[in-house]
């Protein structure tokens, strides 16, 4: 088949339109390829002093994918040039110890007179920011791109594996059914998770990886791999934890006990060159192996056995490395060590179906248990050895598991989920929504009608954002910390943090109601029922209406989805405007029900 001939412009873009540009919401990710936002302030800052300097930098290259009517760009080789170059001008990081002055051109002093950025001390010298302004940036358009031909450009662009680690080649366009369930529950452990693929450049940076503490982003030290001692923060940078996931995964839904090596991870994603027929075959059995026992269910048989040590390790008040290596791990490699465990667990949790009955003396047993465990050396771990390790501890800590007597493949504790859909609040800030509890914070505490009428409201305004559109309504995560501080100043209840988050749950008011959590459940379902909540959403709502636990505290999680036309409350029909709930107005009726219409077509 003929080649299609791809039209590709290129140009010098003043760094000033670069900005304008990503002010406008021009500038897009695409997360089934691009790789996490992970350079450091000094790698931004190099970057920064390079253009003061007039020294050439590489290009970018963006793509103008075919039939996206918004008319944004994707970005396929320089995300983290671009994030340099807009967080700069944007105060968020200085250069030469000095901030880019916002004076500078008319744009940003809008957003300084509007207070929508403020200006950091001190100021760079006009003349360097000027500099800066007026710098073209060489950029280059893929136009009329189609999806499957980006992802192809990004592969090769990075192929000579300078930029990208070699995880992220492999994971570079990989659509099958296991690279796909890698990649999900990769982002799920790590908690960077999005509601959609696609997110602006502007909202990446609220999960972006970063290596210390700034006002935005994941710190580094929080993640799961990195706080308990598995992985390095440069092995995070690297991707390491997907080859990690990419390892488990592979062995859990295996027949057989399977080797861990590098070769292996290029042949599960079909980035072996040339394929072989060897690598083929792993190829199909890993991707036929995934799509057998279904990609959702992999992905909740994951999360299962991942909430269950989380829980583990914060009833033990440490990490895992500190549980099974609490004098050190002498440089033993730890990945290897949290692999057998990890796979132990998911053996009598998913394959024997038991579940934790005693985890007081699980603790203890695996407390120091690292000298005991036979981990091969080397950059292979064959099949045999590996096997022989995970049915070792198997042995060892079987004894403090008992069989499930409500086995359920779609149960999860909601540790890991729970944390995703805070994280993803971040990035779609509308389709989410918060509230301490369902009653008042006025002695004597009573149930808030007011309260609780905003949050179906709420819900109408999610499911008016569009047809299919998910969105959640948190009951039991305050607002901010002070209505946290009111929670346990009124009901003695201490709340839990998590990435700026204060989870306070509802147990405290289930005890101060003297109801138990399930007739709290039904009181809610009941009220959701007699709701002026317009059909088919108000069933959806009550249908779907979640009560979960994290940790010690017990949230409910109201889950809404766009109907096929708009949803009313009463005789209102509200809308999101940001994090806002407004009213629509008559006039503006016929474009809420165009917006469905648009949809459907």
């Amino acid at each position: 088949m003929a080649a299609v001939q791809q039209e590709l412009t290129v140009r010098g873009e003043q760094v000033e339109r670069v900005f304008i540009n990503f002010r406008e919401d021009k500038y897009v990710v695409n997360r089934r390829y691009q790789r996490k936002l992970i350079w450091t302030i000094e790698e931004k800052q190099n970057f920064i002093d390079s253009i003061i300097k007039g020294f050439p930098v590489p290009i970018i290259l963006l793509a103008e994918p075919v039939g996206r009517p918004d008319g944004t760009l994707e970005i396929i080789d320089g995300m983290q040039r671009m994030n340099a170059i807009t967080s700069f001008i944007g105060n968020e990081f200085p250069v030469d110890g000095g901030y880019f002055d916002l004076n500078t051109f008319a744009t940003t002093k809008d957003l300084l007179d509007r207070e929508v950025i403020e200006q950091k001390t001190p100021m760079l010298d006009r003349d360097r920011c000027l500099a800066i302004a007026s710098y073209p940036v060489p950029i280059s358009i893929y136009e009329a791109a189609r999806g499957e031909s980006v992802e192809e450009v990004f592969r090769r662009i990075n192929s000579g594996g300078r930029q990208l680690s070699r995880q992220e080649l492999r994971a570079a366009g990989a659509t099958d059914a296991f690279a796909e369930c890698v990649r999900q529950i990769s982002a799920r452990v790590r908690g960077d998770t999005s509601n959609s693929d696609l997110l602006l450049l502007g909202e990446m940076r609220k999960i972006s990886i970063t290596n210390r503490e700034l006002e935005y982003g994941i710190s580094a030290d929080s993640v799961f791999w990195v706080a308990h001692g598995i992985l390095t923060k440069d092995q995070l940078r690297q991707s390491r934890d997907e080859e990690m996931v990419a390892d488990l995964v592979a062995y859990m839904v295996s027949d057989e006990p399977i080797a861990s090596r590098t070769e292996l991870f290029d042949d599960y994603y079909g980035a072996t060159f040339p394929m072989t027929p060897a690598s083929k075959a792993r190829f199909d059995a890993v991707d036929q192996a995934v799509r057998k026992r279904s990609p959702e269910l992999v992905d909740l048989d994951y999360q299962r056995v991942q909430d269950s040590l989380s829980l583990l390790f914060g009833q033990a008040r440490t990490t895992f490395s500190g549980l099974i290596f609490p004098n050190g791990n002498g440089g033993n490699p730890v990945p290897r060590y949290f692999q057998a465990v990890f796979l132990a667990f998911h053996d009598l949790i998913v394959k024997k179906s038991k579940v934790v009955s005693d985890s007081a003396g699980l603790i203890s047993r695996l407390t120091d248990c690292g000298k005991n465990i036979d981990i091969q050396d080397g950059g292979r771990w064959g099949a045999e050895n590996r096997s022989r390790t995970i049915d070792s501890v198997v042995g060892w800590i079987q004894a403090f598991f008992e069989e499930d007597k409500n086995p359920d493949p779609a149960r999860v504790h909601w540790v890991t989920k729970f944390q995703n859909l805070l994280t993803n609040s971040l990035t779609e800030q509308a389709a989410y929504d918060f509230k301490q509890g369902f009653y008042t914070l006025i002695e004597p505490p009573s149930f808030d009608e007011g309260s609780f009428d905003k949050i179906m409201e709420t819900c109408a305004a999610i499911a008016n954002i569009g047809k299919g559109h998910k969105g959640y309504v948190l009951v039991g995560v305050a607002e901010n910390a002070s209505t946290a501080a009111r929670v346990q100043e009124v009901f003695g209840s201490q709340p839990l943090s998590y990435g700026g988050f204060h989870v306070t749950g509802v147990d405290h008011e289930a005890q101060h109601a003297g109801k138990s959590l399930d007739q709290m459940f039904q009181e809610i379902t009941d009220r959701v029922g007699r709701s002026g909540l317009s059909e088919p959403l108000k069933s959806y709502v009550n249908s779907h209406l979640k009560c979960v636990q994290y940790y010690d505290k017990t949230i409910f999680v109201f889950e809404i989805l766009g109907q096929d036309g708009p949803s009313h409350w009463g005789d209102r029909w509200p809308e999101r405007q940001g994090t806002q709930v407004k009213s629509v107005t008559p006039d503006r009726m016929g474009a809420l029900f165009a917006r469905f219409n648009q949809a459907g077509s």
